[in-house]
């Protein structure tokens, strides 16, 4: 009968896994945040936690493990044992989150974001900034204020519909709507955010990207006014 596996091969030999997993730990401990695939996110995810306990403990012995096992000890032995070990002082662990993002062309591999929590600066982090994105996305199809609207989502109990599959689908759509909606309360928590100044962060970022399409626009429009006039082409401006 064959065994629970102690870890994901990610189809490479042990030595192989091992220096890169020794490289991607080095890296995201450096530099807070990492590009890579789902499977690779979510074993670096273990050695990262055990790496900022250690770091936490601060023993001499815990100092020879991290050195033993990272890379450029120099640059991230005082991460982990200053940085890292203020900003976790108080959370026992879960010091870091995957965040998918789609899946990678060619191949088709699931990819993830992987970072390390800031609690210091929750805004700063990659969750925030794609809550951000996909309520001024909201926004700018809705032509409203959004935030609000999320936060509180509604279901109209007295519509009719034509048969069972319709009302699954309306009960499933509410279903994700109130779970995007714990998403944003949880944000506002972490940031110490209020609904108000969400929706000014939002809005932000509505006139930012109305601005890259009216950019976009006006490229389309310098180009076919050259075609038009090839020479003393009329400015625009």
């Amino acid at each position: 009968m064959h065994g629970a596996s102690a870890h994901r091969k990610l189809n490479m030999t042990s030595a192989v896994r091992r220096l890169v997993l020794r490289n991607l730990t080095t890296d995201l401990i450096k530099y807070g945040r990492l590009e890579t695939t789902v499977p690779r996110a979510k074993e670096l995810r273990r050695l990262v936690d055990k790496m900022i306990t250690l770091g936490k403990r601060g023993t001499v012995h815990d100092r020879h493990q991290i050195e033993a096992y990272l890379f450029q000890a120099k640059a991230v032995v005082p991460l982990l044992m200053d940085t890292y070990a203020k900003r976790f002082a108080t959370r026992p662990g879960g010091f870091t989150r995957v965040i998918p993002i789609g899946y990678r062309k060619g191949d088709h591999a699931p990819m993830a974001v992987i970072e390390i929590l800031n609690t210091d600066k929750p805004e700063a982090e990659v969750s925030f900034s794609y809550l951000v994105r996909s309520l001024a996305s909201m926004q700018l199809n809705e032509e409203t204020k959004i935030v609000n609207a999320a936060l509180a989502p509604t279901f109209d109990a007295k519509a009719v519909y034509p048969n069972k599959r319709a009302f699954k689908q309306a009960l499933d759509e509410q279903a994700i709507k109130e779970r995007f909606a714990m998403k944003i309360k949880k944000a506002m928590t972490n940031a110490k955010l209020s609904a108000e100044q969400l929706q000014e962060i939002v809005d932000k970022d509505v006139e930012h990207t109305k601005e890259l399409y009216e950019k976009e626009d006006s490229k389309k429009i310098n180009a076919y006014v050259k075609e038009i006039w090839p020479e003393n082409a009329p400015s625009l401006r």
